[in-house]
């Protein structure tokens, strides 16, 4: 698994114990979980090293993309209230900015920056977002990321720009490149590679969806509840599986 690769490279012996550490607690970020919500408590100790570690100039590609990555995650499923999951998010993409200066060439962090961008985005609305040039920047890092690594995060590229063709409106003068039809071979082919991927599987059900291709799209819908959740990605797959059951309610 690409991921997995990446994060392991990270992990070499060099680094401190302090850095261990906060990659464990984030690594337990799911211990305390209520449904799709979690206590916090250890990626908030995490967020902390990881906060230090950068302070210090210490293991700065390491720690930051741990650091995205955490922010993320409390984002997502540790805060409630929407202005603190905006915060959370903005400070997100404001370090991920500074840290792909750096590292351009780094997969992870790039995908992290990606990820933090979408979600704020999805907080503030797609036609805000367009108007704004945010599904602009989307669209430039998911190139950049299938150009560095393809096949990174179950071809996460690939994903990136599907959703951003299907999610996003034509808008004359304003944007002019999405389309539904390329959606759907672009996340067919990140599910050509990973078709045991909970992601690749949702989002393509999502994309036939918009092309009112239902009966197939209820068959994707349905594999998403059945595959069973990574123990590494277990909120976020649970997550997945509970708007999958959603969709097949109205579909049903």
């Amino acid at each position: 698994m690409v991921r997995i690769a990446y994060i392991l490279f990270f992990c070499v012996a060099f680094q401190t114990d302090e850095l261990q550490t906060g990659i464990r607690y984030f690594n337990s970020r799911a211990a305390n979980v209520k449904g799709l919500q979690s206590d916090g408590a250890n990626i908030e100790k995490a967020l902390k090293i990881f906060e230090a570690e950068l302070a210090q100039n210490k293991n700065v590609e390491t720690a930051g993309f741990y650091y995205l990555e955490s922010l993320n995650y409390k984002g997502r499923f540790v805060l409630i209230n929407i202005a603190d999951k905006k915060a959370a998010f903005s400070k997100a993409i404001q370090k991920g900015n500074a840290l792909i200066k750096l590292y351009p060439s780094n997969p992870a962090i790039r995908f992290s920056l990606i990820t933090s961008i979408g979600l704020l985005a999805e907080i503030n609305g797609v036609l805000k977002s367009a108007e704004n040039g945010v599904l602009q920047q989307m669209l430039f890092h998911s190139q950049a990321l299938i150009k560095t690594d393809s096949m990174y995060h179950y071809a996460a590229g690939w994903k990136v720009l599907g959703i951003l063709n299907y999610k996003t409106p034509s808008i004359p003068v304003v944007l002019s490149w999405p389309d539904k039809e390329e959606a759907k071979k672009l996340l067919r082919k990140s599910l050509n590679y990973f078709p045991a991927d909970l992601s690749n599987n949702f989002y393509y059900a999502e994309a036939l969806l918009e092309n009112d291709e239902k009966t197939e799209a209820k068959i994707y819908f349905q594999l998403v509840v059945k595959l069973p959740s990574r123990k590494e990605l277990l909120l976020e797959d649970e997550y997945l599986k509970a708007e999958a059951k959603k969709y097949l309610e109205q579909l049903n």
